[in-house]
């Protein structure tokens, strides 16, 4: 995931089964355990310095790409952050102007660290020097999108004598600590002051603000917890053992944090149904799953929480929601793929931890072959994490478990698939929940269609964030809208957000021949569309005539002056009465509809939003079926099959 997809939608929900609140970290990690086990704050060292030898252990492929990253980056100036840039978020809502050179100037220190470690050159230390300088120097680490102080203050610029505790102010904090880590001896050199500026830095911005106050990401008791809560609490966690002033100072912090981290979990089910999608899982369970990993280096792994089942099931939803090759389930915010920066290293290793061979199999079986061996995109720490793990680096490929079915009844996600084991044939996910989910959508009934390991019926996913994204006009994004999902729509009303606006009498039934959903729709739209009942049921059904199936049967107050069924559709579309066929990666997804009932309209939808277009190209289609007649009670059936080959 790019830094750009950070965010925190509004959610007022409560989660669907969260698991009880018994704080199962803090039984593995208490006070007492932290104090017994945990070292001197900076005695941990987890990555080699400068100078070590295993620096040159490093494949040669990716020492090149390393060092290659760092020069195209320093062959141009530093990019400025002036005010008025800072500003531009609160005058036009804009996210890009500013972060884009927000980023640029922390890819550039992570780049010049790892250039100096490979290449053992001394020139890099300046390229350190001036970006460990550049940071110390900001108002703010904060983003503009998130910098709350600022916003109650009435103002466009943040105060830096009151630092807000955000994403990228932990992320940058964690940069920060792990250059120390590397570099920090060769950063004294010349002056004492940049190490000791640095480290000043790091406690004004993250460590003393976390412990002075209450955040918003912190537990439930302002708003509910989502990805901000472990992924600010794993650069937490960095920098406490690394930089804190006192022993005293470290333990309190760490204290807090497994506390804080324990809320998170209560969030979820026992089954460890992420609702906040695949995308936002690398910074959900993955960045949980760095907390517990931390936390078990650091203290020689005496502290271990991963045998705690809702991790182990946290840590196995990633493979649960795999597709085929780089396609994922893509419910809520967040692309349909995996970018090709991922760390895949994270679940390879929790994957071990937990005991979990599919997990460990996905991760082997999903690493991109060949050098280089990690992607210098996914940060500093994790970028280390990947170079030195030899068991990753090693890991011979793998077939991935490609999971035949699973029902996450905590977020209320059916996932199905023709055959276990492999991509070839059809696969379903089908959703319930609710309108107020993490980076919700209006979704609830709705679902995807893969054939031969490519998504056809497709759920758009989102485009590239800006200040409407997670302001009022959030649902006016036609991303987020129902009829913009393979969803009804009635009398042109769509579903309506809110934690009222859900599933109910939602059951499940996964057996040999077939794996099914079936749930009421009626609550995700409001009063006006008047329906009393919208059965939806949702079949794969195997054997010898594989199909999906979607049967819907509705009850309305009143009979509706129009009534259709919408589906998302990725692929060049043939249609004809009763059918409509969509081009899959090798033979056509047919669909077959009553010619009687319906009639077929197939919209172009051009796709100029560059993170949509990186995943489906220049276009989607919006295939609209309308009820020739529509009437206030009725039924309709959907029958998905493979075509032949071309």
């Amino acid at each position: 995931m790019t830094p750009s997809e950070a965010g925190h939608p509004p959610k007022p929900v409560d989660r669907l089964s969260p698991v009880e609140t018994d704080r199962p970290l803090e039984r593995v990690l208490s006070p007492r355990e932290l104090a017994a086990h945990l070292p001197e704050p900076g005695a941990w060292r987890p990555f080699p310095v400068l100078g070590d030898p295993a620096w040159e252990r490093i494949e040669p492929a990716t020492r090149r790409s390393l060092v290659e990253q760092a020069r195209r980056a320093a062959a141009v100036p530093w990019p400025a952050l002036p005010a008025s840039l800072f500003a531009g978020y609160a005058r036009t809502g804009d996210r890009a102007g500013f972060e884009r050179p927000y980023f640029e100037r922390r890819r550039r220190l992570a780049a010049a660290v790892l250039a100096a470690g490979v290449t053992g050159d001394a020139r890099w230390l300046d390229e350190v020097r001036d970006g460990v300088w550049l940071l110390c120097e900001e108002s703010t680490w904060c983003l503009p999108a998130h910098e709350e102080f600022a916003r109650e203050d009435g103002g466009e610029l943040p105060d830096p004598r009151r630092p807000f505790v955000d994403l990228f102010a932990a992320e940058t904090a964690a940069l920060l600590a792990w250059t120390d880590l590397v570099a920090g001896a060769a950063l004294d050199a010349p002056s004492a002051v940049v190490r000791r500026r640095l480290r000043e830095e790091v406690r004004h911005r993250l460590l003393t603000p976390y412990l002075a106050r209450h955040w918003h990401w912190y537990d439930d008791e302002v708003r509910p917890v989502n990805n901000w809560n472990p992924w600010i609490h794993s650069n937490i966690l960095t920098c406490a053992l690394l930089l804190s002033e006192s022993r005293e100072a470290m333990l309190e912090t760490v204290a807090r944090a497994v506390r804080g981290l324990d809320g998170f979990v209560a969030g979820y089910g026992p089954d460890g149904g992420c609702e906040e999608g695949v995308s936002y899982w690398w910074r959900a369970g993955a960045c949980l799953a760095e907390s517990l990993e931390t936390l078990r280096s650091a203290s020689g792994g005496r502290l271990d929480a991963f045998a705690v089942p809702v991790v182990r099931e946290m840590v196995a939803y990633l493979h649960r929601m795999h597709i085929g090759g780089d396609w994922y389930v893509n419910f809520a915010d967040g692309g349909a793929h995996l970018p090709d920066q991922t760390a895949l290293d994270i679940p390879y290793r929790a994957g071990l931890l937990t005991g979990d061979g599919d997990v460990v199999a996905h991760a082997r079986a999903t690493r991109r072959t060949g050098p280089p061996v990690v992607h210098q995109e996914v940060g500093l720490g994790r970028t280390l994490a990947g170079l030195f793990d030899a068991g990753w680096r090693d890991a011979a490929p793998a077939e991935a478990p490609y999971v035949g079915q699973v029902w996450l009844p905590s977020v209320q996600v059916m996932v199905a698939r023709e055959r276990r084991g492999t991509p070839d044939g059809l696969f379903l996910a089908a959703k319930g929940g609710h309108n107020a989910e993490s980076h919700n959508h209006n979704d609830v009934g709705s679902f995807i269609v893969a054939l031969d390991g490519r998504p056809v019926l497709v759920d758009a996913g989102v485009g590239e964030y800006t200040a409407r994204t997670f302001g009022p006009g959030r649902y006016g994004i036609w991303t987020m809208r129902s009829s913009y999902h393979n969803l009804p729509e009635v009398d042109g009303v769509m579903q309506a957000a809110g934690p009222e606006h859900r599933a109910r009498d939602v059951s499940c039934a996964l057996a040999g021949d077939r794996a099914e959903l079936s749930l009421d729709l009626a609550p995700a739209w409001p009063e006006e569309a008047g329906v009393r009942e919208w059965r939806r049921t949702l079949r794969l059904g195997r054997g010898d005539d594989p199909a999906v199936t979607v049967e819907d049967r509705w009850e309305l107050r009143r009979p509706p002056s129009s009534l259709a069924l919408c589906l998302m559709a990725h692929g060049e579309i043939d249609a004809s009465p009763g059918l409509v066929s969509v081009a899959g990666r090798s033979r056509p997804l047919l669909v077959h509809y009553d010619p009687d009932a319906f009639t077929a309209d197939v919209e172009r939808l051009p796709l100029d939003d560059p993170k949509l277009s990186g995943v489906w190209g220049d276009h989607l289609h919006r295939i609209v079926l309308r009820a020739t007649t529509p009437r206030a009670s009725g039924t309709a059936r959907l029958v998905m099959k493979p075509g032949a080959a071309p």
